[in-house]
């Protein structure tokens, strides 16, 4: 769910900002506000939760590093495929 931000302008400037749940209870208050003084400027903005935000950036890092690890696999698999990985070390084990 989306939450959304009340600002609202004071003709000698002064802004006042709300967090809202929902844009709805936001378009609410900001009728309320303009039946009270219709002097007032009012505007309601979409506010992305951060919770959200955060968990849109972990996905995002974890699909880069899961990306990481298959292209790591596949230079390693085509490697392997190539012979490099199968010479023997001068001591006779595999690994160097």
């Amino acid at each position: 769910m989306i939450k959304a931000m009340l600002i609202i302008t004071a003709l000698g400037g002064a802004d006042y900002m709300v967090e809202m749940p929902t844009m709805e209870s936001c378009l609410d208050a900001r009728i309320s506000i303009m039946k009270q003084d219709r002097t007032l400027k009012t505007l309601c903005i979409p506010k992305e939760n951060d919770i959200d935000k955060f968990k849109a950036f972990l996905s995002m890092f974890t699909g880069m590093i899961r990306e990481m690890k298959e292209m790591e696999l596949d230079d390693k698999l085509r490697s392997d495929s190539n012979g490099e990985a199968n010479r023997e070390c001068s001591s006779g084990s595999r690994q160097c």
